[in-house]
């Protein structure tokens, strides 16, 4: 069984599914992950060529850690996300490796988050898999709001990831680059999440979707 997680950015796919794709990779699953932009816009103060590196190494390390079987990077330009993110040859990219691993479950950014990369990377995916008549489970989640505002009425699946959460931050952790983000943000936000999640599905700690 192939789980295929599609991010804007590199550590996106941490933060939203890291429990759960180190989960299911414990348990013998496939989980391909497919990032859309090296993400090079998040320190404009450096050359675009070294943040590429860095953030490309760092998502690696950050699989490895998650047990993530292959990462995939489209190479979107960062500052023309937008623009890029609708051309033809990235959805051509993108149905080339849906129709390759056609997985039956998919992660991916919720169409209510805040940030419009995310929204656009949440949307395109949707567009890509009606197109190809391809009909896996797919499952939203936020990145830039610690709570989902719109469709609340959505059907919701908590995930258990008590035992996985630690690898969860392990694997944020190797994103250097982003250190004083997460340290000061992301990461302790993803305790109070994943506890405050845990608290409503009664485990420890687990990460919410939304079944879209």
């Amino acid at each position: 069984m192939v789980i295929m997680v599609f991010a804007a950015h590199p550590d996106d796919e941490v933060i939203g599914a890291g429990g759960t794709i180190a989960k299911y990779a414990r348990e013998g699953r496939q989980v391909v992950s497919v990032i859309f932009s090296y993400g090079e816009g998040s320190d404009p103060a450096s050359e675009p060529e070294n943040i590429i590196q860095k953030r490309v190494n760092e998502s690696k390390k950050a699989g490895k850690i998650l047990g993530i079987k292959e990462t995939i990077f489209l190479g979107i330009s960062d500052m023309r996300f937008s623009k890029d993110v609708a051309q033809p040859s990235t959805r051509k990219k993108l149905s080339d490796i849906l129709q390759r691993y056609r997985p039956k479950m998919i992660f991916t950014h919720s169409a209510d988050d805040l940030h419009p990369a995310h929204k656009g990377v949440g949307r395109v995916v949707k567009e890509v898999l009606d197109e190809l008549k391809l009909n896996p489970e797919i499952y939203a989640f936020t990145v830039s709001v610690p709570i989902k505002f719109k469709k609340r009425d959505m059907p919701r699946i908590y995930i258990d990831v008590s035992e996985t959460f630690r690898l969860k931050i392990d694997a944020l952790k190797a994103f250097k680059s982003q250190k004083e983000l997460l340290s000061f943000y992301f990461i302790p936000l993803q305790y109070f999440r994943a506890w405050f999640d845990g608290f409503k599905a009664r485990c420890k700690f687990a990460e919410l979707f939304y079944k879209g």
